[in-house]
């Protein structure tokens, strides 16, 4: 129980202090990278870290870099696709591309 309660208050803070550096950096639509995602992500690794120690952190960060790399795929994709299948079937065959790639990276790590 401590440990999602100490998750959410440092999540929090982070999240605060992410999006404080948002509003700071310009321009303003980089604000969105600096909010949750990696406060949450740091949030999360540091509990993980206090809980289960080194290894568990290290995993967890594996995962995050292929998830990352999976989206970067996906978004590449989509750019593509979208305006030449329209925005669902578009939207679905770069799911499939995010799917197949955090899968097979997965598959790597594990």
């Amino acid at each position: 129980m401590w440990a999602i309660v100490l998750r959410a208050l440092f999540g929090g803070l982070l999240v605060t202090a992410f999006a404080v550096i948002g509003g700071i950096v310009s321009p303003k639509r980089f604000a969105g990278l600096f909010a949750a995602a990696p406060a949450v992500a740091l949030a999360g690794m540091a509990v993980l870290y206090l809980s289960s120690g080194s290894m568990e952190v290290s995993d967890a960060a594996y995962g995050m870099i292929v998830g990352s790399v999976a989206l970067v795929a996906c978004c590449a994709v989509s750019v593509d696709l979208v305006p030449r299948l329209g925005a669902v079937k578009g939207s679905v065959v770069a799911l499939i591309v995010w799917v197949a790639i955090a899968g097979v990276g997965w598959l790597l790590i594990a």
